[in-house]
């Protein structure tokens, strides 16, 4: 992960890492560049926002949840109402979301972000407008005909719209217009689902528009190397589709699931698929590795082919003759063998690929920003230079923590399910091995701590070497001993507030022993976990001893809201000051502990909505855990607040903190809402956009919750849910006309 100078760039033989900002903590971390050059990287790259950045990003965020609040309201709205709304009136309703998406993706440019976004919302809701139509005048049309026509209108807006979303719908309407139409002789036209990923058919269908993509896309680059078709993730899901498939196909018929002659279908034999299979994984190595290299597709290739032998091993029943603990041991053996070659062969072509793309000239890196100001676009070339004539220097020699190249998501993502799978058989091997062979049946909790221990310090010697595979393992080892641990800890300790107490001490100490990042993180949700359920135990257990000790129980109440604020205001602390972290090795435990901790309080949020909504009467728990949580985030949503706009103009602070009454009020009535509005304004200002997009997920989700669970009629609960998206659209606006206020400012002082 070496930034060298321009005129050595070329030479360079190690894969850097996407340009993120992730990616230039982690050089600060190692030493490669110094704080203050990764402060300034962060401004040359715009990942760390400005007033102006701030406005466009509330103003997004608004408009999003406004459209998708005011689009819940009509539903609701018409769905309440079908019975007394005319039929003309119903159709204006969906037409009129229709049309507006489809005028205004003409208005601002189909070309154009915001533009694409409403020609796929118009291509979307053209589906449950051709429902409403053939519901209100009882066309006759099957269901399978409403998909058909919503496949060709869809098919029709992405030739025109030219972008992969469009397609993609048009690919699952597709999908879904087949599989309806094979059950439409069926007593549930959706039995067809079942024949429809049993069909060879449908492969041979997925292989022909895949090839169609990739040859269009060939084209369009000879032509502009900037086309839409460059995208790669529409190929890359269609492919992982056919590979899939083709696995579990293949698989049925290794362990006789179906006979090859009695399956169901059309018109192509199911013998051909073996054929078909081979033939696929020829083509698709060939053209994945010469003609169009990518990574991704030959890393699905091999997983799916190891899956493939491991189910053909599995049906041969090898090693099944030495008895279930012998195949435990020995199959553990074999996927660990397995897994480690499928890395070396991964990681042999990721450097072969990464010397050939660095013959290529060098590509600007469009960088991702989700909803937030980034610069359109820069390559690590850009900032070197940027860098050097600032003053700054940068560490070409490498550091003994860079021992691979930057590794993709879906190379450690394969490599961590061999490493699971590895450490899954061996627990297995080592639990029968104590209960069964050995017979233990006294002092359970001891026996497992005894064998946990040892399985903890493996997985320590593990995860402390340089091979990519034996780090996964490790750390699957390393859960593994935990968990006994943790076992063990419950089974010997009476108490489970002390035991809920004492694992939160273990899991911080443990972390410390076992220096990595990724153990960190999970010991960090573990933590505020087990703290957040030992204080629910404590009041659970002071509120049963009645109002005799009412004292106890006043304090043990006062628990819950001081320990969420403590915690909020560390992690707002923490966003604030992360300069004083980085430039150490420490900076990657401090982004552990931190994005572990809010996990860890999202998690809390979720048991308690589970706990207070039916799943607490059923294992009798308590359901205080996310007592004066929302509080506590609004606490710390203040903190951010004061300190953020401390340099804005006075009209931003004034706003701001008016503000934050509403904060409160949020995180009395809405406490999800509260630590989600936290986890936003932290990731924003952190630049994480996995964390943003996690947090929205999370945010409309328990909106959703909220609205669903509200005990008003369903006709007040439509009208909240158009108020709340009007309000929201609202200030989208007014967000809107204050940033364009402030631009004509800012460039008449200029």
């Amino acid at each position: 992960m070496n930034i060298q100078s321009p005129e050595h760039a070329s030479s360079s033989k190690d894969a850097l890492p996407p340009l993120s900002r992730n990616s230039l903590s982690l050089l600060c971390d190692s030493g490669r560049i110094s704080p203050s050059a990764w402060s300034r990287a962060l401004d040359f790259c715009g990942f760390r926002p400005d007033g102006n950045a701030w406005l466009t990003y509330w103003r997004q965020v608004f408009l999003l949840g406004g459209v998708l609040f005011f689009l819940a309201g009509i539903i609701c709205f018409i769905a309440w109402n079908w019975d007394d709304m005319q039929p003309f009136a119903r159709m204006a309703l969906v037409g009129v979301i229709v049309a507006s998406a489809g005028i205004g993706s003409v208005v601002v440019g189909p070309d154009s972000r915001p533009g694409q976004a409403l020609l796929l919302a118009c291509g979307v809701a053209m589906g449950p407008m051709l429902a409403v139509f053939g519901q209100t005048y009882q066309t006759g049309a099957e269901l399978w005909e409403l998909f058909r026509v919503w496949t060709v209108l869809l098919v029709a807006l992405a030739l025109v719209g030219r972008q992969a979303g469009l397609w993609f719908a048009a690919w699952l309407s597709g999908n879904v217009l087949i599989a309806l139409w094979l059950g439409r002789n069926l007593t549930s036209p959706f039995d067809g689902f079942t024949q429809f990923f049993a069909i060879p058919e449908w492969l041979v269908a997925i292989a022909c528009a895949l090839l169609l993509w990739e040859w269009a896309a060939q084209r369009a680059v000879r032509k502009d190397t900037q086309s839409w078709l460059r995208s790669r993730w529409l190929p890359r899901l269609l492919f992982l589709d056919l590979a899939a498939r083709t696995s579990c196909y293949l698989i049925e018929g290794i362990f006789h699931s179906y006979r090859w002659s009695d399956a169901w279908q059309l018109w192509l034999p199911p013998q051909l698929v073996p054929f078909f299979a081979v033939a696929l994984a020829g083509i698709a190595w060939w053209w994945y590795r010469k003609k169009e290299p990518d990574l991704f597709m030959l890393a699905t290739l091999l997983g799916s082919g190891t899956v493939v032998l491991l189910a053909a091993l599995a049906e041969a029943e090898l090693f099944f003759d030495l008895g279930v603990v012998g195949a435990f041991l020995f199959w553990g053996l074999l996927v660990t063998g397995l897994t480690a070659g499928l890395a070396k062969m991964l990681l042999h072509l990721q450097k072969a690929m990464s010397a050939e793309e660095s013959e290529k000239p060098a590509r600007i890196i469009h960088l991702p920003s989700f909803l937030g100001r980034a610069c359109p676009g820069v390559s690590w070339q850009m900032l070197w230079e940027n860098l050097q004539a600032h003053g700054e220097e940068l560490r070409d020699d490498p550091t003994p923590d860079a021992k691979e190249p930057y590794s993709p998501w879906y190379i450690k993502l394969l490599l961590a399910l061999g490493g699971w799978l590895a450490a899954v058989l061996f627990m297995c091997f080592m639990g029968l091995l104590l209960f069964q062979t050995l017979n233990i049946s006294s002092h359970e909790e001891l026996t497992i701590f005894i064998v946990s221990v040892p399985v903890l310090l493996w997985g320590r010697a593990m995860l402390a070497g340089d091979k990519l595979f034996s780090r996964h393992f490790g750390f699957a080892l390393a859960i593994a001993g935990t968990s006994g641990i943790a076992i063990a800890l419950f089974l010997g300790l009476d108490s489970v507030i002390a035991a809920c107490f004492v694992l939160a001490a273990l899991l911080a100490v443990i972390s410390v022993f076992m220096r990595n990042v990724a153990y960190t993180f999970l010991s960090s949700i573990g933590i505020v976990g087990c703290v957040g359920q030992g204080i629910s135990n404590l009041i659970f257990t002071s509120a049963r001893q009645g109002f005799a000790d009412s004292v106890r129980l006043d304090i043990a109440l006062l628990l819950p809201p001081l320990w969420w604020a403590l915690l909020s205001l560390g992690l707002a602390c923490f966003c604030l000051q992360e300069k004083r972290w980085r430039g150490t090795m420490r900076g990657q435990s401090a982004d552990a502990w931190f994005f572990g901790a809010y996990t860890g309080m999202l998690v809390i949020q979720i048991w308690s909505l589970g706990l207070s909504y039916g799943l607490g009467a059923i294992l009798d728990l308590p359901i205080f855990g996310s007592g004066g949580m929302g509080l506590g985030a609004a606490a710390g949503m203040t903190v951010l607040i004061l300190f953020l706009t401390k340099k804005q103009s006075l009209t931003a602070r004034v706003a701001s903190m008016a503000s934050i009454p509403l904060l409160f009020a949020f995180g009395w009535y809405l406490p999800g809402a509260a630590l989600a509005l936290l986890g936003l304004v932290m990731a924003r200002q952190m630049g994480n956009a996995v964390m943003q997009g996690a947090v929205l997920v999370y945010f409309f989700a328990y909106m959703i919750f909220y609205y669903y669970n509200l005990a008003i009629p369903f006709s007040t609960k439509s009208t909240y849910l158009v108020a709340s998206g009007l309000v929201l659209l609202l200030l989208a606006l007014v967000l809107r006309v204050w940033q364009t206020k402030s631009s004509i400012e800012e460039a008449g002082r200029a």
